[in-house]
């Protein structure tokens, strides 16, 4: 491979002179046009970090040592070299063809590229096993834009470009077929200075913070959900439809809402998964049940290295009650160099492309990196690079099946206008593709107004839809507080918080802590206390969640470990009544069902009426015309006189009347 500085015009000149005369005369015909191919060398993957060393080698085949240059001009695309891990490579410029007819190019290529000519994308050999091939129909002496984009993650690198023209053999693409012009010399010039950016061609990469993002964040206050109304009857149909916010809520009297936090259970072993022996480094976690044999897998970071920070493997293990896990924990390979994170998508056993079953994404290199895998173990990379760059080194993947659509809550470390200095945020976006991903916009920020102290949000992770309520669990961190007995030089506090979304995009958190680290000084999880992954298993949800015993950067080869607490089915927020009598009233709905469940625990009593718009008892469903309710339960069942069946299509509102109950919710069954 001949590699050329830009600056190097002699060089060039002594190549333009050597040409045959029918390539010198080609180029005549455009002052414009020189011979040769433009290329640009990147010190990553993901063509993101123009080189800007000159002094780096590799060796040929052949054994001949060669410099590395940022930028220059190939006379063809001949690549053999060793010595360089972890690049990325574009040349750009433009092809000209001899004779009409369909030409068929292929390549040798180690890791992955792409062929575009005239912008269309001739050949996506991106993954090891894509095919090496594409055809493309052409005319005599047409002169075509080319681009190349090439992506090696290790061992030697190798790109041969062919071609096959009508009645001849397959051949190199010779020299005389490759030219560039001063539009494209500035292109790589800006690229160099980086005024412009190189990116995989029709793929637009996205990269925040900017500045200029959108703010779909909000803090819970009374009365949340209910300015998300419409005037419009709401339509209920399956649900669960829970109590969260006020969403459902129109009118309420003598009731109080109540953050149910889950308790620690001293009959489950935790941790589950420990630093020292598991050899986690991270809070990052995902459970899968299988549906047909009801075994548990668990996939986890680990270390790299003992006491080297900033590189991880995938590690899995398998278990029979999602509590004892089997060991030793196998290893996977990595599709590409990991840092932090283990976010994994099972599109079940009827996805159509069985090779990208499985999905699991992590933060490497500045941003959200993709692989795919048939079983969960054998991983290749989705993409060679990252189309999502965020500058914080957390993110997760999450299938948003009431919109059908991929969505990745990332963070970043920024500035904004309700608090001071940099902070960590949350952002999110989505995509139909997963390769084509919207603008990111904010949807969990601080608010140095209402919170004390330096509040930022670590990851929202351990995503659940339940009915149309999308729930997260919000990593909230403060490096300011240090937690009670921990050792001199520790800091850092994190606990959790609910965070709920109705319309996919903007989100409302909870001031009030979900789960807290434990108070006992000798705990595992004395100062961390981070939910991961909510499983729903029967009548419970099962959340996963890391924790610290010391704080944030503490202990991190021994003292990151993942445990478990287990709680009742949707039992996140109840609205309590006490002694005195509390009603609770829906604004307008439409019941598309043919009978009512409530969930909640009833050590006094409960009953529900309906109601038609103007606040008057339907006839057969007044509160005397309904069966008491007592005992605690996730579905008790309403009973009236009247039928559900009488009222379908018609707007009402349902009210509860209770004392010395808690209401989480209710259901509607079909």
């Amino acid at each position: 491979m001949m590699k050329v500085n830009l600056l190097s015009i002699s060089l060039i000149i002594s190549f333009w002179i050597a040409l045959p005369l029918q390539a010198q005369q080609l180029a005549g015909t455009s002052t414009d046009l020189k011979p040769g191919v433009l290329y640009i060398f990147f010190d990553d993957c993901g063509f993101n970090r123009p080189g800007n060393h000159e002094k780096e080698t590799g060796i040929k085949s052949h054994g001949e040592v060669v410099e590395i240059k940022s930028t220059g001009i190939d006379a063809q695309l001949n690549l053999d070299i060793e010595g360089i891990n972890g690049y990325s490579q574009v040349w750009v410029g433009k092809i000209r063809f001899p004779q009409s007819g369909e030409v068929t190019f292929s390549a040798e290529v180690d890791t992955g590229m792409r062929l575009f000519i005239d912008g269309k994308c001739i050949m996506n050999a991106s993954s090891p096993d894509s095919p090496r091939e594409g055809k493309l129909q052409v005319k005599a002496g047409e002169l075509l834009p080319l681009r190349v984009e090439y992506v090696q993650n290790g061992g030697p690198s190798y790109l041969r470009l062919y071609w096959k023209l009508p009645g001849h053999k397959r051949e190199l693409v010779p020299p005389s077929a490759f030219w560039h012009s001063s539009k494209d010399l500035d292109l790589l010039k800006a690229a160099v200075a980086g005024k412009k950016r190189i990116v995989p061609g029709g793929i637009t990469v996205v990269s925040v913070p900017s500045g200029d993002e959108a703010m779909h964040s909000s803090i819970y206050r009374p009365g949340t959900g209910a300015d998300k109304r419409s005037n419009k009857p709401i339509t209920l149909g399956t649900g669960p439809h829970l109590f969260i916010d006020d969403y459902l809520i129109a009118q309420s009297k003598n009731v109080k809402r109540r953050v149910n936090c889950p308790t620690r259970d001293t009959s489950i072993p935790n941790p589950l998964v420990t630093g020292k022996e598991d050899e986690c480094v991270a809070p990052y976690t995902t459970i899968i049940r299988d549906p047909k044999t009801g075994h548990f897998r668990l996939w986890y970071n680990i270390y790299k290295k003992k006491f080297k920070d900033g590189l991880a493997y995938f590690a899995t293990m398998e278990s029979n009650d999602g509590i004892h896990w089997i060991r030793p924990r196998k290893v996977l390979n990595e599709p590409s160099n990991v840092n932090f994170g283990c976010s994994v998508l099972d599109e079940g056993s009827e996805f159509t492309d069985h090779s990208k079953r499985y999905k699991i994404a992590w933060w490497h290199d500045g941003g959200l990196r993709l692989g795919v895998s048939p079983d969960g173990l054998n991983w290749k990379m989705f993409l060679p690079y990252s189309t999502l760059r965020h500058n914080h080194d957390i993110n997760n993947i999450f299938r948003d099946t009431l919109r059908d659509c991929y969505v990745a809550t990332i963070s970043v470390h920024t500035t904004g206008p309700n608090w001071k200095g940099l902070r960590r945020c949350t952002m999110q976006t989505r995509s139909k593709d997963f390769i084509h991903w919207e603008k990111p916009w904010y949807i969990l920020t601080p608010d140095d107004n209402i919170e004390p102290g330096e509040t930022q949000f670590y990851a929202m992770q351990g995503h659940l839809i339940r009915g149309g309520l999308w729930i997260g669990l919000v990593k909230v961190l403060h490096d300011d507080w240090k937690a009670p007995g921990t050792p001199e030089g520790a800091f850092g506090v994190g606990y959790t918080t609910l965070a709920w979304t109705r319309d996919g995009t903007h989100w409302f958190r909870d001031l009030e802590p979900f789960f807290e680290p434990d108070p006992k000084v000798d705990a595992w999880d004395h100062a961390h206390a981070w939910m991961d992954y909510q499983l729903p298993v029967g009548d419970e949800v099962w959340i996963y969640y890391g924790g610290y015993k010391y704080g944030h950067k503490m202990d991190r080869w021994e003292g990151r470990q993942l445990g478990l607490v287990k709680m009742p089915r949707d039992r996140y927020v109840s609205r309590d009544a006490g002694d005195k009598e509390g009603s609770l009233r829906t604004p307008p709905v439409i019941l598309a069902g043919k009978s009512l469940t409530v969930n909640a625990d009833v050590q006094g009593e409960l009953r529900a009426r309906i109601l038609d718009t103007s606040g008057k008892p339907l006839k057969g469903f007044d509160l005397a015309d309904c069966r008491l309710v007592k005992g605690d339960a996730l579905n008790h069942r309403i009973r009236w006189k009247g039928s559900l069946d009488t009222i379908n299509n018609r707007p009402v509102q349902i009210e509860f009347v209770m004392n010395n109950a808690r209401l989480y919710g209710f259901d509607l069954e079909p």
